[in-house]
């Protein structure tokens, strides 16, 4: 009888493309793993036999009679009742547990069995009730097939043996053993606990399981698949260095080689904390610290991390340009639907892209572009957080726009770099505008001194005139229509999605792009695209950050100092002396006050509107870290209460999962990246309620808006478990509200 692993792939011919994988992912870890070892005190040589084991173990459970009939009627297209099967994982844990328990001529990593608990959970969710496995709580043991575990026992000595290793004992008993017994008895009970507390450390014990487990990852997901590991990307500095040339002429600026910012960046080793304003090549300069870094690590990843999906996705397009889209991943909580767009409608179930949204989403390609939040989810135990972890760990991280979050996302950004550093990860903190007690808060996180680059050649660098009107940006409707009449490229930026809408609305008659996060996506792309081109755009703050955009004027809203700069950053991006480039600010709106309170601060906005004020008319490049810095002078972010509670969170998850079990879904409130003084829920606007209706779910997301919870409490419809909303949507103006609200939806 041939026993199938998959249905197009025999059990043997899975081990063996598995353990082919193995190897390329040992060998690109191995210097990551030596440097492990000598941290936290293990062999490494051991530790690779250990992973081993997970790797020839991992699949033992699939030898059972439900799981390979299953199979049978999946390659013979039948029917199969799914609650009869037996999850193998399970199965597959008592055989290793007991492998475990008696190899004793091994040492062992710890007293925990976590090369088991890695084979347990290496598809589903392991959380200490064992949600994943409420069926097998009451089913039945599962009947092994004696010959399908003999041919088990020979493959794994066949592949110990390949690797010159002694075979451990593995004994065809195990199949006697309760699989969700077993596990219970080490996980559901106080064994765990009572195991962790004999260990050297909690974090070590975290560290050694994220590595088994995503060791386990690699090896089962590119077996799978039959690809190749391709771990890190190598490009010669002269072949990115072209790239940039080309970007260059591509937008029209002379190339006259690295400036001296970007030669720093590219000459640094270890942490650095670069400040440089917008317009002065940040991002390739970062490319170029990240390529220098990485080869002294010995190939490691590159992880670009961005406040916003929709920065996200330009920078991801842009890397892709400079280093080849199989190279670059894009992650973020609707980057597969983006991907998937990009496809024709008969690719979007194909193996392949499947694949390249799971490795996006656990930071698997040599170059990934996430938002933040796709790292901090790792310290919540979420998701397939081992992968993502040993990823992260050995990587380079590239942490764009590190001024634009509130302290509650500072907090945990703080005890995600001291983690990450601490096993060896390497950061480039950048932004325009970054106000000492930022860089000293950075600089205190990081296990060795940062390096400090500033852009010192662009300091006394003017862009634009700044003027300063004492009245509110909806008074200046002429001012705005004059200036698009005189052909000027004008971008007026607001602080509400409200404000955004009737501007649009009111200027209609000059076609302007509105945009804002109040669109669906398909909507949203296409809009994205436009902005570049066109002569009028009228937008919330969701354009301030790395958009690679030029306009002539900007007319916007007060916002905080540091804002501001990135608003300004979009006007006579390249500095062009000969031209009329305008930044007007006007005082923000109430409900401004409510967005911009970063630091419990209400008196924020006022003071940034006095400091524009007061400053000089020709504002140069040093005179806006002046602003900034007297703005927030001696007010720290790491003072507030939100940061304070953040940095404890991280800490205490960690306790209640035991370091390494899975978080479950809406387990803990206070388990998000990002806080907000209103809740919101995802809807879809009811006048897509027909076409949706007709949708697979994984579809039905690219209609979806975020809305205030008191507005859809009001107006929700529900349909077959989808959340509609009675709302308006307009192609060009987004979704609305069916009566005036004030809303703080950006």
């Amino acid at each position: 009888m041939e026993f199938w692993a998959k249905t197009d792939q025999s059990y043997e011919e899975h081990l063996k493309d598995v353990h082919t994988a193995w190897k390329e992912t040992i060998n690109a870890l191995r210097p990551f793993i030596d440097r492990l070892a000598e941290k936290y005190y293990f062999d490494p040589e051991q530790f690779r036999q250990w992973s081993l084991l997970t790797i020839a173990l991992h699949d033992i459970g699939k030898m059972t009679e439900p799981f390979q009939e299953m199979i049978r009627a999946s390659r013979e297209q039948k029917k199969f009742n799914y609650t009869n099967n037996y999850r193998h994982e399970l199965a597959s844990f008592v055989f290793t547990a007991a492998t475990w328990g008696n190899t004793s001529y091994l040492s062992k990593l710890s007293q925990i069995p976590l090369e088991a608990i890695a084979v347990a959970g290496h598809h589903r969710p392991l959380n200490s009730d064992l949600t994943a496995f409420e069926r097998e709580k009451v089913a039945t043991q599962p009947t092994y097939f004696d010959d399908g575990i003999c041919e088990a026992i020979r493959i794994v000595n066949d592949l110990f043996k390949e690797e010159g290793w002694r075979v451990p004992p593995i004994s065809a008993e195990n199949s006697k053993l309760d699989p969700y017994k077993s596990l219970s008895n080490l996980i559901g009970c106080e064994t765990l606990t009572k195991l962790l507390a004999r260990e050297q450390g909690d974090e070590r014990v975290r560290v050694l399981y994220s590595v088994l487990k995503g060791i386990l990852h690699y090896a089962d997901w590119h077996g799978s698949g039959k690809t190749s590991v391709n771990y890190s990307i190598e490009k010669p500095f002269e072949i990115l260095i072209d790239e940039l040339e080309k970007h260059c002429k591509n937008k029209g600026i002379a190339w006259q080689g690295l400036r001296p910012f970007q030669s720093q960046c590219s000459e640094c080793s270890g942490n650095v904390i670069a400040v440089a304003p917008t317009g002065s090549g940040k991002t390739e300069a970062s490319l170029l610290w990240a390529m220098k870094n990485l080869r002294e690590m010995g190939g490691a990843k590159i992880i670009y991390l961005l406040p916003t999906m929709a920065t996200a996705n330009s920078i991801w397009e842009r890397l892709c340009s400079f280093l080849g889209k199989d190279n670059v991943g894009l992650s973020h909580s609707t980057s597969n639907l983006l991907r998937e767009s990009q496809s024709s409608e008969d690719e979007s179930d194909k193996w392949e892209n499947r694949r390249d949204v799971l490795f996006d989403q656990t930071f698997m390609k040599p170059v990934t572009v996430a938002t933040v939040d796709q790292l901090l989810t790792t310290g919540f135990n979420s998701g397939r957080w081992t992968v993502k972890e040993i990823n992260a760990a050995n990587a380079v991280i590239i942490l764009d726009e590190i001024h634009a979050y509130e302290p509650w996302t500072v907090g945990l950004i703080v005890s995600a770099i001291r983690h990450f550093a601490d096993l060896g990860a390497r950061f480039l903190l950048m932004s325009a505008t970054l106000p000492d007690q930022l860089i000293d808060l950075f600089t205190e996180a990081l296990p060795q001194t940062p390096t400090i680059i500033r852009d010192t050649t662009l300091a006394r660098a003017k862009r634009s005139r700044y003027y300063v009107v004492d009245k509110l940006l909806s008074d200046a409707h002429d001012d705005i229509e004059k200036a698009v009449s005189d052909g000027r490229r004008v971008l007026v930026v607001v602080n509400t999605v409200d404000l955004c809408q009737e501007l649009a609305e009111s200027f209609s008659h000059l076609n302007p792009i509105c945009y804002h996060a109040r669109f669906i996506m398909k909507e949203r792309n296409e809009i994205e695209k436009q902005i570049d081109t066109s002569n009028f755009v009228i937008a919330t703050q969701v354009v301030e950050v790395s958009l690679d955009i030029d306009f002539d004027w900007l007319f916007t809203e007060c916002a905080p100092p540091d804002a501001i700069a990135q608003r300004a950053g979009r006007v006579n991006r390249y500095r062009d002396p000969d031209r009329d480039s305008r930044v007007i600010i006007y005082h923000a709106s109430e409900k401004a006050s409510r967005i911009y309170n970063p630091i419990n601060d209400p008196d924020l906005l006022s003071r940034s509107f006095e400091a524009f004020k007061n400053a000089p008319e020709e504002v140069t490049e040093r005179d806006l870290v002046s602003i900034v810095e007297e703005v927030y002078q001696g007010r720290r972010i790491d003072k507030t209460e939100a940061f304070k509670e953040a940095v404890i969170c991280y800490q205490q998850i960690q306790a209640r999962r035991a370091a390494i079990l899975d978080s479950r879904f809406g387990e803990d409130k206070q388990e998000v990246t990002r806080l907000s003084s209103y809740e919101t829920k995802a809807v879809i606007p009811s006048c897509f309620k027909d076409e949706v209706l007709n949708m697979k779910p994984s579809d039905r997301r690219r209609y979806e808006v975020k809305i205030p919870l008191w507005y859809y409490f009001k107006e929700r419809l529900e349909e077959e478990g989808i959340s509609f909303c009675n709302m308006e949507y307009d192609s060009k103006l987004g979704a609305r509200y069916l009566q005036d609200k004030n809303t703080l939806i950006l």
